[in-house]
């Protein structure tokens, strides 16, 4: 691939890589209002024109999580589910996969479909303001980052093949890179420039119409009533208060088990740390 490359040239890429029998998993970050939907959008339409597959906001954009897996993997009924070599555009994925969310059932569902959906064939692209911020099990899983310094400028990059790489997106050795250099071109796993128009006064209508009633709501996509770590957090803060305060005797395990109203498995997973 060219290390400068256009918008329609990158977008015919990931459609052909779909029809290699693989998906891509594309995220793209930016401060707010430097182009990510724009930029998105015009990558879905390119990959949807190679694959000859329909694309457009009312359909193929989305800022629910649910939604995004039913477009992939189907409802209840196995209806509602994108065709094949499908783009869909999952507008802000700081609302379906945000790191500080790590333990939402729902979540944790989400990010086990993506890596199981292979043989869907589609090209899933999400914006977030800050790469960072998703979901640690949701990167390894990132076919191409996109960072988006100004508007109508694109990085791409893409993760590192060796094996025992335990950064593969070399986050601390970019950094440095990044600080000498100013330019990110030398980095590991840079693959291309992308130069990219702004829309059109149509497409820009187009898009606000449909994200301002789908956007709508979609804070906090949290199954509320599952906090397991809240729970967690409460028993092991009496553990910690029975064993360690001087004024209080030291509970063996069975009197600590039923202080806290547990059983003894149930106290030796807390002790253990694990979520029950």
């Amino acid at each position: 691939m060219k290390t400068r490359e256009t918008v329609q040239g990158f977008g015919k890429f990931l459609g052909n890589v779909l029809k290699t029998d693989r998906w891509v998993l594309l995220a793209c970050d930016g401060k707010m209002g430097e182009g990510k939907s724009c930029f998105t959008s015009q990558l879905a339409q390119a990959a949807a024109q190679t694959c000859h597959t329909p694309f457009n906001y009312d359909t193929n954009m989305t800022f629910s999580r649910q939604e995004l897996s039913i477009w992939i993997d189907g409802d209840e009924n196995g209806k509602k589910q994108k065709s094949e070599f499908s783009a869909i555009l999952a507008d802000e994925l700081i609302s379906m996969f945000f790191k500080r969310n790590w333990y939402d059932k729902s979540q944790i569902n989400g990010i086990e479909l993506l890596n199981k959906c292979r043989d869907r064939h589609q090209l899933i692209l999400g914006n977030v303001p800050n790469f960072w911020d998703l979901d640690g099990a949701i990167k390894p899983i990132i076919t191409f980052w996109v960072h988006i310094p100004e508007r109508g400028r694109a990085w791409v990059f893409e993760q590192d093949k060796n094996p025992w790489s335990k950064d593969k997106w070399h986050q601390n050795a970019n950094e440095k890179y990044f600080r000498k250099k100013k330019n990110p071109y030398g980095a590991l796993g840079f693959v291309c420039e992308i130069r990219f128009p702004d829309w059109t006064s149509a497409e820009k209508a187009q898009y606000y119409k449909v994200r301002n009633v789908k956007r709508v709501g979609t804070e906090g996509q949290r199954e509320e009533k599952i906090v397991p770590h809240t729970k967690l957090r409460r028993q092991r803060n009496k553990l910690i208060r029975l064993y360690y305060d001087p004024d209080k005797p030291q509970l063996k395990d069975g009197k600590l088990a039923e202080h806290l109203g547990i059983d003894r498995a149930h106290l030796n997973q807390i002790k253990n740390g694990v979520v029950v």
